[in-house]
């Protein structure tokens, strides 16, 4: 429902099953920092196929494409016994563990995919720069939206925030009553004297402690909502 309103939803699959796998329609595979496949994830089992690595059958592709990237795969392996020289043992086979991701990662560099890719990224570079101005810092940061959006969005979001968890709101307002009271009842009936003066200022300093302190309970959210956009 949510993202038929329009809202980019991001979340992990652990080992997606094949009636998950088919309902995506990029993939990307990375290992080790780099691109091993980028393209619709229909092709990736011709991809894999056309460069050497068979899936077999009824195994699940996301499955497969783990084990390829790492070296478990019988395919990985029957690829090693068609290289591997007869005299060298398993000294070969450690290196070829060890290159798996390199030749992977070749193979999809000079592949038609990733011509195709950067070739689709060249056009949007293009597009952007004759856009974009200049800047003298070379590294300022812009937003998409300007900043009373960003504090309008905020502000609404934590608003919405205290409204679903009023518990923290009620014990803060029970804490200003009690502590008011309290204040209250000492400093209740001064008089328009020297004294009453300085205990009106002791008041005052009280008063202000108090809303210093107690505002300090905001940084709380600051904390959590971090850790949520990191």
């Amino acid at each position: 429902r949510l993202s038929r309103r329009g809202r980019t939803i991001i979340f992990s699959i652990h080992q997606p099953r094949y009636s998950i796998f088919k309902l995506f329609d990029s993939l990307t595979l990375l290992a080790l920092g780099k691109v091993l496949y980028h393209g619709p994830a229909k092709q990736a089992l011709e991809y894999f196929s056309s460069i050497g690595y068979e899936c077999e059958p009824f195994n699940n592709p996301a499955d497969f494409f783990l084990d390829i990237i790492n070296g478990d795969s019988t395919a990985v392996a029957a690829s090693k016994e068609d290289h591997r020289p007869v005299d060298t043992g398993k000294v070969a086979e450690d290196n070829m563990d060890s290159s798996v991701v390199d030749v992977l990662h070749e193979k999809y560099l000079n592949s038609s995919l990733c011509q195709s890719t950067k070739e689709a990224l060249r056009k949007v570079e293009l597009g952007q720069g004759s856009k974009q101005r200049v800047s003298k810092q070379g590294h300022e940061i812009t937003y998409a939206n300007g900043f009373l959006t960003q504090l309008y969005w905020v502000s609404k979001r934590s608003l919405k925030n205290l409204i679903r968890n009023p518990q923290a709101s009620f014990a803060q307002i029970a804490v200003t009553i009690i502590l008011a009271l309290v204040l209250g009842a000492i400093f209740f009936g001064v008089k328009l004297d020297r004294s009453g003066i300085q205990n009106r200022v002791g008041s005052l300093f009280f008063v202000t402690t108090n809303q210093c302190f107690s505002s300090v309970s905001a940084i709380e959210l600051f904390i959590r909502d971090k850790k949520l956009f990191v």
